[in-house]
């Protein structure tokens, strides 16, 4: 594949959508509907975002196969060739990969997302000869998440990751590091042949080394920021980048962790602020917890602080 060409989908703030649920924990397909049009009505498009669905904030890992297959052609059928879709096809089974990955590729999505098999510790070679599978199996770009903290011994290194430009259809890296030279390395000296998606938080820093994406959280809760951000980052007004970051962007992570010791999920944070601005996604599924009064209280908090428009008050 054209990695170069790819870099132009690749690019702006990679957004996680959360999936949705009914009282009963059923997908609202209607409210995810909702989410993609309100995205691309505020302005995302090819260039300044890109489109996640069934990533761990959309909750992948309680959803069955079937309905990772629907909101995935929902989220490419309401995006309309606007904005780029990469749908997740993480799992413990390569078979389920294999499978997701033909339908990502049947449906028009833009590519799949991948990570190292969990709970088993599949070895760096076991990865690799997975991800070449894949890519001989399917024409459809792969972008290699380096998912270190879930312990499945397949911690991307330096070399590792020279390794996988050699397969034909690694399309980008979602890239963090647990060792600071592998996250500077890779960012320097791998940059310009292949586009890279910061995941370290970094996103000034990792700008400046070549990154041509970011995973964006906050524009879920104000859409506009991220937009804004993107152009100040491309235009190279880092000092104003990074003055939005302490605004929005710190708080948000501080408070995130905070709430993730409470609950091991990424979408309950996420939850919890669509429905304080208005536009709720539902509870997630369990083992999940909803938030505290207590907790909810220092989320609204944390969004009036930043100026988010359209905060409720109240509890829910």
């Amino acid at each position: 594949m054209d990695r170069l060409a790819y870099r132009q989908k690749i690019s702006g703030n990679f957004l996680a959508l959360p999936t949705p649920f009914n009282a009963d924990f059923s997908l609202d397909l209607p409210a995810l509907r909702r989410q993609v049009r309100r995205l691309i009505t505020a302005g995302y498009r090819t260039g300044n975002g890109i489109f996640l669905v069934g990533g761990a904030a959309g909750e992948f890992h309680t959803l069955r196969t079937s309905e990772r297959k629907q909101i995935a052609e929902i989220v490419v059928e309401e995006s309309g060739g606007h904005v780029p879709v990469v749908v997740g096809a993480q799992s413990t089974s390569g078979l389920v990969m294999l499978e997701l990955a033909r339908f990502a590729a049947g449906i028009g999505a833009d590519g799949i997302q991948v990570s190292p098999p969990y709970y088993e510790p599949a070895s760096t070679d076991d990865v690799f000869e997975l991800y070449k599978r894949i890519s001989d199996a399917v024409d459809i770009p792969m972008v290699v998440y380096n998912t270190w903290w879930t312990g499945t011994n397949a911690d991307l290194g330096y070399e590792q990751t020279a390794r996988l430009l050699e397969i034909a259809n690694v399309g980008a890296l979602k890239w963090s590091a647990s060792r600071p030279s592998d996250y500077e390395t890779v960012l320097r000296d791998f940059s310009s042949r292949i586009p890279i998606i910061d995941n370290h938080i970094c996103k000034v820093f990792s700008h400046m080394l070549g990154a041509t994406s970011f995973t964006s959280h906050p524009p879920l809760a104000w859409p506009e920021w991220g937009l804004v951000l993107w152009e100040c980052l491309k235009q190279q007004r880092y000092v104003e980048a990074t003055e939005m970051l302490k605004q929005f962007r710190m708080p948000w992570y501080h408070l995130f962790f905070k709430i993730y010791a409470y609950t091991g999920s990424e979408s309950v944070f996420d939850k919890a602020i669509l429905e304080l601005i208005g536009e709720p996604v539902g509870l997630p599924r369990p083992p999940a917890r909803p938030l505290t009064p207590k907790l909810r209280d220092q989320v609204r908090q944390m969004l009036v602080e930043a100026g988010v428009p359209g905060v409720r008050q109240g509890t829910a």
